[in-house]
């Protein structure tokens, strides 16, 4: 009720004329219904009382305008806080990202040369298993060759000893006597 009185005051103030006013008033009207120039007093108390009125409602109005400036300026300053956290905070994040972004430039290098190194070891692994194959089958291939080399060796001196002994035979046949004969017999079975 305190915050309404100035305000009911000024009001019942600006509604009351003063009486000087409405003598001069009364005298200005001609018979006639024409108006004269307004007095100097008469203007003079118009400003006044808009005076009285503007100062009244800077009055009523100071401490509501007061607080909304209050307001409005914490928001702008609590706003202005946040945009700066949040300026610092992207920031932050930034440079965290830029961090993890070189980190990972480094690691792919890493992971580079790694996969460099392995590829070389895989490389090498491989070469070495297709020399010891290629060994492996030149070896199965000399023993191959060498069985069948064998084989053809043994068919060849069994042939050999086949036509040596036909051979022999047949000139025991035509050139050996018989004393010749058992002489060889004799001799064979003393060597056995």
């Amino acid at each position: 009720m305190k915050k309404f009185l100035p305000a009911v005051l000024i009001l019942l103030f600006l509604s009351i004329e003063s009486p000087y006013l409405r003598a001069q008033e009364a005298g200005e009207h001609s018979p006639a219904g024409e108006t004269a120039d307004e007095s100097p007093i008469k203007t003079t108390w118009k400003w006044i009382n808009l005076l009285i009125l503007l100062g009244g409602i800077g009055y009523l109005l100071k401490k509501p305008a007061l607080e909304f400036f209050e307001t409005r300026r914490k928001e702008i300053t609590s706003g202005l806080q946040r945009a700066k956290i949040a300026e610092e905070e992207s920031a932050r994040r930034m440079s965290g990202i830029e961090r993890r972004l070189a980190r990972m430039s480094e690691e792919i290098a890493a992971m580079r040369t790694q996969a460099d190194a392995e590829s070389a070891k895989e490389r090498e692994k491989i070469l070495e298993e297709a020399r010891r194959d290629v060994e492996r089958l030149v070896d199965q291939s000399r023993q191959e060759v060498d069985r069948i080399a064998r084989g053809i060796e043994r068919d060849i001196k069994a042939k050999i000893a086949d036509a040596v002994v036909d051979r022999a035979g047949h000139t025991l046949e035509t050139q050996m006597t018989e004393d010749d004969q058992k002489r060889v017999v004799v001799r064979f079975l003393s060597k056995v």
